[in-house]
């Protein structure tokens, strides 16, 4: 089920008739109103029923907590539910059926929709509060309701709790000015979303300005990573890569590790420290001629042109025009093209950095699906000798690249997390501080989170998130998770469902794009669905809680993100057979183009209701991924 549901909250021993009525009347009535009810999902699914139940939550758009006597007792299930549901950022819409109900704390400030004497009355007002959700006025009422929530909570918190509240009410008081003014003057707000995403089509349009002076062009490409001012341990794999950059045998190294363990961040620490000529860790100096940066997450994808090009700026003009032309020679193999390249590295150290390579690797086969690509490292591998130093990083090993010239190779595994004490003091470093707790947490505990975690670096910046978006919730607590070998898309999942509606639409966004991006190509993402969305708030707010990365202005996603993220957009085929598609505001994504100046990895074409269809978009094509929501 999607998040399209209203999960009723309701006690079994006096509140399941009216459930059952209630269900019946939202389910059958008009406008019709998806709901998610117990008994009937019971009865339908043989799932894990705790499982189910917390998927119910986390995924539904609003939960109905029906307060009878049994429902609002001490030790009722239901305060779990709706627990839950504030942890996950939903709305709870509180029905009155027994006025002898008990009121919840929590809940106190909640408006009461009474259903104790009228049936007929309180469901047309809760079809009315149903509806209203969608409306910039809902959203507005349900940041308002969490204000006041941390309003009331701050009075009684301890001075530990005070600063995670602080940190919220400041955010929710930023949030609540920018949907006043929608509210107010909707087509402002709207000119103000279209005139952002005019500027920033101008400033992408814009051609690069070169730097005054001499420039240096030793380093191609920005980094993929950038390791965090919380970096810990990996001296050991440190030592390994410079002794693999300074054995002239090997030319290939392939750094091997599961999602979230810091591969990412550990080579491009070591690659940006010999920039400036030196290692990290005061392993002494070491100089390099130049580094090409390549990465299947960014805006410079891994392939065999690229690499031609990027390299090609490492050495004279002259030469470099020479080789441009045994490149569009046809009749020159890919081999052979590469060849003539390493050739004009003769000595020296270049580094070519090939970052999240598994895209390109077949899982069933464990071969490279890109054949040029396999021919030119192979290239590399053989032949005479070249200075161009290789480093992969991946999630699996390439299986016919590793058995070509073995000894020219080396494999470094990646699949051990941080060790104690570095897991504690990525934790303690992360919560500089001390808003969410974790600076000033004892050591037993931190040590208990490094054990959860496996000490993966993702896995422990996705704790963090999960404690700086939702305040309802202790390190404690998390830890009691069941988390599974992969620990860290457990987490990021946490992390995620605990975001608002609009940040996770940001957040789906920058999935979609598969490269960093300005706030101004996900607003134009956006804009259908959200017309007076302004991305720049919830991005500054997702770096701050390491949800999102950020460099010279533009916003990506880990890896592990950017994949769960993608994967919750709802799926859904359209064949279209003629030229008019009956779907308003919806997103299309195809392979291989580009539009509106952003040059997307994907086609992102965003469609009004009747509008012709896009000439790109041929009859019988299947689209998918349709609609945010």
């Amino acid at each position: 089920m999607g998040n399209d549901h209203c999960f009723i909250s309701y006690s079994s021993v006096d509140g399941l008739d009216f459930a059952t009525r209630l269900a019946d009347k939202l389910e059958g009535g008009h406008p019709f109103i998806r709901v998610w009810f117990e008994k009937r999902e019971m009865a339908a699914s043989g799932d894990d029923w705790d499982d189910q139940l917390a998927s119910a939550i986390r995924n539904c758009k609003c939960l109905l907590f029906v307060m009878s006597v049994d429902s609002t007792a001490k030790h009722s299930n239901c305060k779990e539910e709706w627990a839950w549901a504030l942890k996950y950022k939903k709305p709870v819409i509180c029905l009155l059926l027994d006025n002898k109900a008990e009121d919840q704390f929590r809940l106190n400030s909640r408006q009461k929709i009474d259903f104790s004497s009228n049936f007929e009355a309180g469901l047309a007002k809760l079809r009315i509060s149903i509806a209203r959700l969608d409306t910039p006025d809902g959203e507005l009422d349900e940041l308002k309701q969490r204000f006041a929530d941390a309003q009331r909570d701050i009075r009684r918190a301890s001075d530990e709790d005070k600063p995670r509240i602080k940190a919220e009410l400041d955010e929710l008081t930023e949030q609540i000015k920018r949907q006043e003014e929608i509210v107010k003057n909707p087509k402002a707000a709207e000119e103000k979303t279209e005139k952002n995403i005019q500027s920033g089509l101008e400033r992408e349009r814009q051609p690069e300005k070169p730097v005054a002076g001499k420039t240096s062009t030793r380093f191609i490409n920005p980094p993929p990573g950038i390791a965090p001012n919380y970096f810990q341990d990996r001296l050991i794999e440190t030592e390994q890569i410079r002794d693999f950059l300074n054995n002239d045998s090997q030319r290939l190294l392939t750094i091997v590790g599961r999602a979230g363990v810091g591969k990412t961040a550990m080579v491009c620490r070591l690659l940006k420290a010999l920039e400036r000529g030196e290692l990290p860790d005061e392993l002494g100096e070491m100089k390099v001629d130049g580094i090409v940066y390549l990465s299947e997450t960014g805006s410079h994808r891994v392939n065999f042109a690229n690499v031609f090009a990027d390299l090609s700026k490492l050495i004279s003009k002259e030469t470099a025009e020479s080789l441009e032309e045994i490149y569009k020679n046809q009749q020159t193999s890919t081999g052979d093209k590469m060849r003539a390249l390493l050739d004009a590295f003769p000595s020296g150290r270049v580094i070519l950095l090939l970052d999240n390579f598994e895209t390109l690797i077949d899982p069933e086969s464990l071969s490279l699906r890109d054949s040029e690509l396999r021919e030119a490292l192979n290239a590399l591998l053989g032949g005479q000798h070249h200075a161009v130093k290789a480093v992969i990083t991946t999630r699996i090993a390439p299986r016919d690249l590793a058995v070509s010239e073995p000894g020219r190779q080396h494999h470094l595994s990646l699949d051990e997390g941080l060790e104690s004490p570095y897991a504690e003091n990525v934790l303690r470093e992360m919560d500089a501080d001390g808003r969410v707790g974790l600076k000033s947490a004892p050591d037993a505990l931190l040590n208990k989170a490094r054990e959860k975690t496996r000490g993966y670096p993702r896995a422990l910046e996705a704790l963090y998130a999960i404690l700086s978006v939702d305040r309802y919730t202790t390190l404690e607590e998390l830890l009691e998770l069941s988390l599974p070998d992969e620990v860290v898309q457990k987490l990021v999942g946490e992390a995620f469902n605990r975001l608002d509606p609009s940040a996770q639409k940001v957040m789906q966004a920058l999935a979609v794009y598969n490269r960093p991006v300005s706030p101004a190509a996900i607003d134009y993402l956006l804009q259908p669905h959200l017309p007076s969305i302004d991305s720049a708030l919830a991005l500054n707010r997702l770096v701050n809680m390491h949800f999102a990365r950020r460099e010279a202005g533009r916003y990506y996603l880990h890896p592990a993100d950017k994949e769960y993220a993608f994967s919750i957009i709802p799926e859904k085929d359209l064949t279209t057979k003629d030229s008019r598609v009956e779907e308003q505001g919806t997103l299309f994504r195809l392979r291989g183009t580009s539009v509106s100046g952003f040059s997307l990895s994907w086609l992102i074409y965003r469609m009004p209701c009747h509008a012709p269809c896009s000439p790109l978009l041929e009859p019988d094509v299947r689209i998918s991924r349709i609609r945010l929501s």
